[in-house]
């Protein structure tokens, strides 16, 4: 797999290029790039990071990005599957994820009132 960790920050996870080899590749591994985004996500709110780069394609300089306002929605889809396809395993560091956001987006609104 192409997830690889570099002084402590995460490189992308490199996607074929090719629609044919993006198909498969998604079906063959749709839960560790949805635990990529999670990692990512986590590992983003740990450091305090506006934007973080989830995947980019292999021999292209384009970059698959979430920016802070997202994380959240990206986790939702996220935890759905999981609980659709029974990976409970999976699940609490995703709410565990969740919370945190909407704490900070509710503490968030109230320092706007």
């Amino acid at each position: 797999m192409a997830k690889k960790q570099i002084d402590n920050i995460f490189a992308q996870y490199v996607l074929p290029a090719t629609n044919d080899e993006l198909r498969n590749f998604t079906k063959q591994f749709k839960v560790n790039m949805m635990e990529q985004v999670v990692a990512s996500i986590e590992y983003a709110l740990q450091n305090s990071l506006p934007l973080i780069e989830i995947f980019q394609f292999k021999n292209s300089d384009f970059v698959i990005t979430i920016a802070e306002k997202d994380y959240l929605i990206n986790l939702d889809p996220i935890f759905k599957y999981y609980l659709e396809r029974e990976k409970y395993e999976l699940c609490p560091r995703v709410t565990r994820l969740q919370k945190i956001l909407k704490e900070r987006s509710e503490l968030h609104e109230k320092q706007k009132c």
